[in-house]
């Protein structure tokens, strides 16, 4: 039983501090901050100066911010978890000690926790700064903001799993993402602009419009959180179980 507890306590602390050390080079990387928190706030701050509106409600902010919201989860899922999952997997370190089945599940445990932070803080960083245009600051509205914002990017860390598990390089996947990313942006906008009828055929289409509909309370939040997050657990299983990897033996 001490031994049992032992070992539990030594994985634990191995996986905090790996989950710190993706941050703090997560940090270090300002282009990602720059794409996936600076810009939507940028581009939602001017496009409200340019388009006031008089109803300044809870709702309202929602209403406004869901598209943002989402983009932020669907970005950070994809050019932060996803995205680097193939490229730590393809580098040369992680070819060389993550190979064993522990290892392997320490390493996606921590890269799990450390963009949950970081997608978590750019969320809030958001509301932080976006909020004062439409009223006072609530922490009741921010918990489920934030609620809704972590099912999204479930939901996407779902879909990004899934192209993680096929067998392409980095290159191929930065190409990949960036497709998906621009037909989602692409349908999403002739979605919001199109009839209801139109909106409704692009549901099994876009995630990224339905993900907008969690904002807005079309779709039930404690239901979606629980689908998403047994989803992404099963994702992450799997990947865990299956994951690609070429070891590096030492020629000495």
């Amino acid at each position: 039983m001490k031994r049992h507890s032992a070992t539990l306590l030594s994985n634990t602390q191995k996986i905090i501090t790996i989950t710190t050390i993706l941050i703090t080079e997560h940090t270090r990387e300002p282009t990602a901050l720059l794409w996936s928190a600076i810009a939507p706030c940028l581009l939602f701050v001017l496009i409200t100066l340019q388009h006031p509106t008089p109803d300044v409600t809870t709702q309202s902010y929602a209403a406004s911010a869901a598209w943002f919201y989402s983009y932020i989860s669907a970005s950070v899922a994809f050019f932060g978890f996803s995205f680097y999952l193939i490229g730590r997997r393809e580098s040369g370190f992680v070819r060389s000690f993550i190979y064993e089945h522990n290892s392997i599940l320490r390493f996606l445990l921590a890269h799990s926790f450390s963009y949950s932070i970081i997608s978590t803080a750019y969320a809030s960083l958001f509301y932080l700064i976006t909020k004062p245009f439409y009223g006072n600051y609530s922490v009741v509205e921010l918990l489920h903001l934030l609620a809704c914002f972590y099912t999204s990017y479930l939901l996407f860390t779902c879909i990004g799993l899934g192209i993680a598990a096929l067998p392409i390089k980095f290159s191929t996947a930065s190409t990949l993402f960036s497709l998906m990313s621009f037909l989602m942006l692409i349908s999403g906008y002739s979605g919001a602009t199109q009839s209801l009828m139109t909106s409704h055929s692009l549901i099994l289409l876009n995630p990224l419009y339905l993900s907008t509909r969690l904002f807005n309370n079309e779709l039930p939040l404690l239901s979606s959180f629980v689908a998403t997050l047994a989803a992404a657990l099963s994702a992450l299983y799997f990947t865990g179980r299956y994951f690609r990897i070429q070891p590096i033996w030492s020629r000495y």
